[in-house]
């Protein structure tokens, strides 16, 4: 079971992004930052130091724990690596990613991250099958390349 659910995480990444962005963070800002009221953060906020993501005393400011900061990068790495996939090889609008991130099993999109990870670390040039299929889902007809290719589709021209 994840530790933290989509909204959770909504409230982690903006005290991240509100802490690297203004130095420190309030209730009100992370309020602010999500467009909700300040109860329903107040509520998060307390929720997530209880789960030991960030350390706040009602009325101060508010700080990330490692375990927080980690969580937090962790999960920008990993939106940041879906996005760019869905975007730039599906073709794909940004909602799709967060869509993704939540209705996989973790196991699963885990395992999806390392391999758009290893992708993008690969020093092989980028797989040609890619424009390829770039083409197909623009067009809705195979390319005449992978048509007329002859020794499978990472060959073709």
């Amino acid at each position: 079971m994840k530790e933290l659910t989509k909204s959770l995480e909504n409230y982690l990444i903006a005290v991240y992004k509100i802490i690297e962005t203004e130095g420190a963070a309030r209730v009100r800002d992370v309020s602010e930052f999500v467009k909700t009221n300040a109860a329903s953060t107040s509520e998060a906020v307390k929720t997530l130091t209880k789960k030991g993501f960030i350390n706040y005393k009602p009325y101060g400011v508010i700080t990330l724990t490692k375990k927080g900061q980690n969580a937090a990068e962790e999960k920008l790495t990993r939106h940041k690596t879906i996005e760019n996939f869905l975007e730039n090889v599906l073709m794909l609008n940004k909602q799709h990613a967060e869509d993704l991130e939540f209705s996989m099993p973790d196991e699963v999109l885990n395992r999806f991250v390392d391999y758009l990870t290893f992708m993008q670390k690969c020093s092989c040039k980028e797989p040609k099958w890619i424009k390829s299929f770039q083409e197909y889902t623009k067009t809705s007809k195979m390319p005449d390349r992978c048509k007329n290719c002859k020794s499978g589709c990472c060959n073709c021209k």
